[in-house]
């Protein structure tokens, strides 16, 4: 169960898309609702990442920011995506 934090830290260190064409960026970027609404297809990958860090009880306080702003700005966009279909 230790290891469980780390493994999570690690993965997400590898996740996140660099903006920049160069690919040298590996940090995950914070991103709004209107940016997953402008790019459903990246609404899973990031849910499924929220669902390792609620898998993972890890205190809250302990979540990168950033982490739980794009859970909460894809679970948004989502929502607003299925009003509008």
């Amino acid at each position: 169960m230790r290891a469980a934090p780390l493994t999570i830290l690690l993965l997400l260190a590898g996740c996140g898309a660099s903006e920049t064409s160069d690919g040298t960026d590996s940090d995950m970027h914070a991103r709004t609702w209107r940016y997953y609404t402008e790019h459903p297809a990246e609404i899973a990958p990031m849910q499924k990442i929220c669902r390792q860090w609620a898998g993972s009880n890890a205190p809250a306080s302990e979540q990168p920011a950033v982490v739980t702003t794009n859970c909460r700005a894809a679970a948004f966009a989502k929502s607003q995506l299925q009003l509008t279909q």
